[in-house]
């Protein structure tokens, strides 16, 4: 097992794993738009509430589950905005915002799958990727960034959201 890649590796692996996100980002972005128009975000509140977890998902000791933690929070908060507690055929927003963060997993897979098809045999980072304890690591890194992705789109779609509606009215 190679426990630690040399830098030329680690930028390689890092470069190809962003090129892959990159490839993905099409199909994370449509995932974003329909769960906004689903849950009609731009309607329950005009000050967008996801500042607040970007910055959750952005801080340097965060992770998946500290995220969802902090969004199903929102539900129980008083003074949370309303867009967290919006029913959709009886399921809240916050509920399906977790559990379309938890489904990006598919996304990593793709992401994961691309990568591995793209790098030769011959390459230190296939055998490097074969090893679980590190495709793990991988798998977890990629999942915490194209979540990161999707909540940063999501606050940017309710904006836009909020900007077309007021632009109609």
């Amino acid at each position: 097992m190679l426990e630690i890649l040399d830098l030329s590796l680690q930028e390689q692996l890092e470069l190809r794993i962003e090129r892959q996100i990159s490839n993905q980002m099409d199909a994370i972005i449509q995932k974003v738009n329909r769960i906004a128009k689903k849950f009609s975000i731009a309607s329950k509140d005009k000050k967008s509430p996801f500042k607040n977890v970007v910055a959750v998902a952005t801080d340097s000791s965060s992770s998946l589950e500290v995220i969802k933690n902090y969004i199903r929070y929102q539900i129980g908060r008083k003074d949370s905005s309303p867009i967290w507690k919006a029913p959709n055929d009886q399921e809240l927003f916050a509920m399906a915002l977790v559990k379309e963060l938890d489904n990006l997993n598919e996304d990593v897979t793709k992401i994961l799958q691309r990568l591995r098809k793209a790098i030769p045999k011959s390459n230190p980072l296939e055998s490097y990727l074969t090893d679980s304890q590190n495709r793990e690591k991988i798998e977890r890194n990629i999942h915490l960034k194209i979540a990161q992705l999707y909540l940063g789109y999501l606050a940017r779609e309710h904006t836009a959201m909020v900007g077309e509606k007021n632009l109609g009215q």
